[in-house]
């Protein structure tokens, strides 16, 4: 499939324009025919009327602007994973057309029109023309695509991912587009994300997330998939108001000095801000009022999360991420459940990186842990030597990823199937991506990938929350609700309604907030087994 794309030079390229650069470079798949820039008389030959980011005199505009600049040089530095370098000498070395380079502008669109047309291209990309040009719309096989980092049915406020955190929006929305003409879209695909506390990091969020989108949507493209399209009417940008910008920048810093605090009180206080802590409870969790369930108890430096249930020799126990404040990582703990509390705790897995979500099975005759070791760039499987305090690595799969909460699942045709969820690059978000593989065994030699893959992006559903479990005859996937700026809001329970290699549909039935103490912000992590769950959830300040 042989792509075009918009940009205004390299030299301003951001880490999420370049990771979609590189991503059509390095696919087989695909070919990178033509660059097209803008030139020194872009806005003569186009008549670009694109709304600036503020009015170039206006207070909004020098506050939010400086406000901005700020956060970029202080707070939120841009990282790049891009090697900007190679990047730019392959792009050089590509066919390119500069729009504007001469000062008649029916010449200039004669010509333009007429060598991108003679590419023959499928599609055309926008990755930097704040107003396409109408002109080659229809230049290309599928048109022109485009993204809007903002939910299409909201009022978009630039800069991107400001009125979200200033509205307190639940999520930023991130649209893929294709242009029609002047003022009508069609809506490709859509996403949501969690919002950040700032419009910068908020605006990386959305901008990060959505490459993924996009290439979910070319990789269908590709294979011929028909798009069911419907037609718009273009969005309108507006501009902060003096007053809103005000607003925002008096609340980034109280939060900027709530951080601040939460940090001290820690270290002096030993006061513990988003404080995870697991819950055990009998009989079924989704009839189950949560009500009288307490937290079990904790050292003070510590948090517990992720609480998966076994049961060895009559016993029950549950493993869990022990999260020491101190060292900044987890580590795999478990103990033995009494009168729903546990008791006989030891540390099961503690190695030189983060462990988290320890998924534990049993798999002809031999116990099997499955921890969460994305900081380890892998996924690992280790084998009880001596069950449970002692383990050997049985297999790797998926080496370079980013990879976190995996699980098994068996159907009623023995068929095993692995639910993960994926960082597509490091300066991704995490939480938004769910993966599905088929395998013939947990030695994952043979892994065969969903052909919908990510088959969610969707911060809201996508992160897994627990393995599946059976409820009256149905199953359920838990996953992380992740909304309001926050890391496992709620708790999502999804009932699978198709899964195979081609299709996997699931419908969410149920969201338990933490409601059921004041002091509590979120809860991510639920296990059921036949008579007992465990479940997480965080307390503001512990």
């Amino acid at each position: 499939m042989k792509i075009g794309i918009l940009i205004n030079e390299f030299k301003g390229l951001s880490n999420w324009q370049m990771r979609i650069i590189k991503a059509i470079l390095d696919d087989p798949s695909l070919e990178l025919a033509l660059v097209i820039k803008k030139g020194g008389n872009y806005k003569n030959v186009t008549n670009d009327s694109s709304l600036p980011f503020f009015s170039k005199f206006g207070l909004s505009w020098v506050l939010l602007a400086l406000q901005i600049f700020i956060e970029k040089k202080v707070f939120f530095k841009e990282v790049f994973c891009v090697d900007k370098v190679f990047l730019h000498n392959a792009l050089v070395k590509l066919p390119s057309i500069t729009i504007g380079q001469r000062n008649s502008v029916e010449e200039n669109v004669y010509e333009t029109t007429k060598q991108v047309t003679e590419k023959n291209l499928d599609l055309l990309i926008n990755l930097g023309f704040r107003n396409v040009p109408l002109n080659l719309i229809n230049t290309a096989k599928h048109g022109i695509w485009d993204f809007l980092h903002a939910d299409f049915s909201s009022t978009v406020t630039v800069p991107a991912g400001f009125s979200e955190v200033l509205q307190k929006r639940p999520t930023i929305g991130f649209t893929l587009l294709k242009h029609t003409n002047d003022k009508k879209v069609e809506i490709v695909d859509h996403a949501s994300f969690n919002r950040g506390w700032s419009t910068v990091e908020t605006a990386k969020i959305v901008q990060e997330g959505g490459v993924s989108v996009l290439l979910k949507n070319l990789k269908k493209l590709n294979a011929g998939y028909e798009f069911d399209l419907k037609t718009q009417n273009l969005q309108t940008y507006t501009n902060p108001k003096i007053l809103h910008v005000v607003k925002y920048i008096f609340r980034f810093y109280i939060n900027l000095l709530y951080k601040i605090k939460q940090k001290l009180a820690f270290k002096f206080w030993g006061r513990r801000h988003e404080c995870w802590s697991i819950f055990i409870g009998k009989g079924s969790f989704l009839e189950s009022t949560r009500s009288g369930i307490d937290s079990l108890k904790m050292p003070k430096d510590e948090f517990w999360a992720d609480p998966f249930l076994f049961q060895y020799q009559g016993i029950d126990y549950v493993f869990f991420e022990n999260f020491s404040y101190k060292k900044n990582r987890g580590k795999i703990s478990c103990g033995e459940v009494k009168n729903q509390k546990l008791v006989e705790i030891v540390d099961v897995l503690d190695l030189d990186y983060h462990l988290s979500f320890p998924f534990i099975f049993e798999e002809d005759g031999a116990i099997f842990l499955m921890p969460e070791t994305s900081e380890n760039k892998r996924l690992e499987i280790y084998r009880a030597v001596d069950f449970p305090t002692k383990w050997e690595l049985f297999t790797t799969a998926f080496e370079g990823e980013m990879v976190a909460d995996a699980f098994f699942f068996d159907d009623e045709q023995n068929q095993k199937w692995l639910f993960l969820n994926k960082q597509a690059a490091e300066t991704s978000p995490m939480n938004s991506e769910l993966f599905i593989y088929k395998t013939d065994s947990i030695k994952l030699d043979n892994l065969q990938p969903h052909s919908q893959n990510p088959v969610i992006i969707d911060a809201r559903i996508a992160r897994n929350g627990g393995s599946i479990f059976r409820h009256n005859n149905s199953l359920y996937r838990p996953s992380q609700r992740n909304s309001d700026g926050i890391y496992g809001r709620a708790l999502n329970i999804n009932e699978i309604k198709k899964l195979t290699l081609e299709v996997y549909e699931e419908e969410n039935v149920q969201i338990f907030e933490p409601d059921f103490d004041n002091n509590l912000m979120a809860t991510h992590h639920l296990h059921q087994t036949e008579n007992l769950f465990v479940f997480d959830a965080a307390y503001k300040s512990k």
